[in-house]
């Protein structure tokens, strides 16, 4: 049975061997910002229609004015929840002096989504096997440290499993609306 003093360790490596270093983030905030265009995947921030971001594709983008296609984004818990079937509702028209923030798609990001869920997990499962571990009759602290790094290394293991299935989608910041 592995002890809390030796997983702790290994949690920590495997966490750092993922987490970017400061140079290679500079390096990618030194490219030029995108320019939105038709056919795009973008988040717009329009705190003067809705408090929520719109999700879609460009369909159109003319002087002071664009429409977004919301089809593809109706994603919930990584799962497709179908298509809106009426035009009216699917096809959004804003004003591009009303948009605050945009934001283009940089593709699906599987790491930030697996290690957030590896650590929900490690967490959870770390409760749950510690809780689970102690006895009926006079429970102690030591009890329930005695199977937490069982539970991080299962938690952890099933929560980056998830998070890898179920993907993330990177947000790139753009170049706004002239």
């Amino acid at each position: 049975m592995m002890s809390l003093v030796r997983a702790l360790p290994l949690a920590a490596i495997a966490v750092a061997c993922l987490v970017p270093s400061p140079g290679m983030a500079q390096r990618q905030g030194a490219t030029a910002l995108p320019v939105v265009e038709v056919g795009s995947r973008v988040r717009l921030l329009v705190p003067t229609v809705r408090r929520d971001a719109f999700v879609g594709r460009v369909d159109s983008l003319e002087a002071g004015e664009l429409v977004l296609d919301t089809l593809g984004a109706r994603r919930r818990l990584g799962f497709d929840t179908g298509p809106v079937l009426v035009d009216r509702f699917r096809l959004v028209r804003l004003r591009t002096s009303a948009v605050e923030s945009v934001e283009i798609s940089g593709g699906v990001t599987r790491k930030r989504s697996t290690i957030r869920t590896m650590l929900i997990g490690a967490v959870i499962g770390a409760g749950v096997f510690g809780a689970a571990g102690m006895p009926e009759v006079n429970p102690g602290i030591s009890d329930f440290l005695k199977n937490v790094p069982i539970g991080l290394v299962v938690g952890g293991t099933v929560g980056a499993g998830l998070g890898y299935a179920l993907g993330g989608e990177r947000w790139l910041p753009a170049q706004p609306f002239r």
